[in-house]
């Protein structure tokens, strides 16, 4: 069973390699992929980048002539409800795109509800927007239900819906609804949607009032990621068999 990864940012996938010591680089140049076996199963984790042009071009790239049994999202994203606490692992059951205002949602077995339930990861809404936004505003578009808001589900959502490939999506909340980041994505990140730490330094020496805020960020992120490739790991070290049922009862529609 061949199962594709995205993460957007090193930091989504970096406990993986201890989780998984076999997990070796195959390409070092962006987009950078890694691959690993596992009973019954072959593994490919690519490092997307940020944002909808980033995650397209990776996904153009990778998916060409390529048909995986199941494509999965691993990444971070912001909390929209106040049960999402920093470190909370979450599953997109359906996705929105602000900008397009197109709703995309997820039909899954009782099997892989069971394992949603049985590792604690909480099923929500995933708002996809091209730059974050007031997290407090957007809240209100969710109307109560616990959602997270990042910059690529929908988008992924959209390809694999296309491209009729089995897509799931799992997020862990780096920064709570009550958490101002304090500073912009687009200050920190290059052109393919990922963080330079030369842009980090910038934008604290511009405004040392982010220091607190890339402090406070990277703490959330530290646990986020943690929680998420836990449940990741979990879910992929289910029998392969057990997997290619629930990627069979995968259905991912627009409405």
């Amino acid at each position: 069973m061949k199962i594709v990864i995205l993460s957007a940012l090193p930091q989504e996938y970096a406990p993986l390699k201890k989780l998984f010591p076999a997990l070796r680089p195959v390409r070092k140049k962006p987009p950078k992929k890694f691959a690993w076996n596992l009973p019954g199963k072959e593994v490919i984790l690519i490092e997307s980048g940020m944002g909808d042009k980033a995650v397209r071009q990776a996904l153009a790239g990778e998916l060409e002539g390529l048909f995986p049994e199941l494509l999965l999202f691993s990444g971070f994203a912001g909390g929209l409800h106040p049960d999402l606490v920093a470190g909370s692992v979450c599953f997109a059951a359906k996705t929105r795109c602000i900008e397009a205002e197109t709703m995309y949602s997820f039909e899954f077995s009782d099997e892989l509800a069971q394992f949603l339930a049985e590792n604690q990861v909480a099923p929500v809404l995933a708002l996809t927007a091209q730059t974050p936004g007031n997290k407090q505003v957007l809240s209100a578009l969710a109307c109560g239900e616990p959602a997270v808001l990042d910059m690529e589900t929908a988008i992924v959502a959209e390809e694999a819906s296309s491209r009729q490939i089995p897509f799931i999506c799992f997020r862990a909340v780096s920064d709570p609804v009550d958490h101002d980041l304090g500073f912009n994505l687009e200050d920190i990140s290059d052109e393919q949607g990922r963080v330079r730490v030369l842009r980090v330094f910038a934008t604290i020496m511009k405004r040392p009032s982010t220091l607190l805020a890339f402090y406070l960020l990277w703490r959330s992120s530290s646990l986020a990621a943690k929680n998420l490739c836990a449940s990741v790991a979990a879910f992929l070290h289910r029998p392969a068999s057990e997997l290619a049922r629930m990627a069979e009862q995968i259905r991912v529609e627009k409405s």
